[in-house]
């Protein structure tokens, strides 16, 4: 019974160790990408500052389509917000940039507007509208209900 039992541990050990080695040329191993926050980003985790947490992009933002034809038509960018009653800031994920920005809402009564030096978002009627400083439409999307 106790070579069971030991076998029984060494093999959960080494199957535990297999699951953070690296591959034999020195590159980690899928799932082995943790920041400095514990989000892995191989399985689509990022940090998202307004709700202290790894998020998946395509599970908790709402997605906006380039517009500007200078944009990669591709690669969307998306807005998180902390929760669906607490949007006093806008949290920003553009393609490329390697940091979200966030955009503080325009007044209190302006509950449709949040912006910074650079960017403006709005929202209306479920559409969200985001232009850079010259008023150059960037990107838009529908918000979820």
């Amino acid at each position: 019974m106790s070579s069971r039992f030991t076998f029984f541990f060494l093999f959960i050990f080494l199957l535990l160790g297999a699951c953070n080695a690296q591959k034999p040329d020195g590159t980690p191993t899928v799932g082995g990408d943790k920041d400095k926050h514990g989000c892995i980003g191989s399985a689509g985790y990022q940090w998202s500052e307004l709700r202290g947490e790894c998020i998946r992009l395509f599970e908790a933002g709402i997605r906006l389509d380039p517009q500007a034809k200078d944009l990669n038509q591709t690669t969307s960018a998306f807005i998180v917000f902390k929760s669906m009653d607490e949007d006093a800031k806008a949290e920003l994920f553009l393609p490329g940039e390697k940091k979200a920005i966030i955009l503080p809402r325009v007044g209190k009564n302006d509950a449709g507007t949040w912006k910074n030096k650079k960017y403006t978002l709005k929202q209306w009627r479920g559409m969200y509208s985001l232009e850079n400083n010259q008023k150059k439409l960037l990107y838009q999307g529908a918000g979820g209900s």
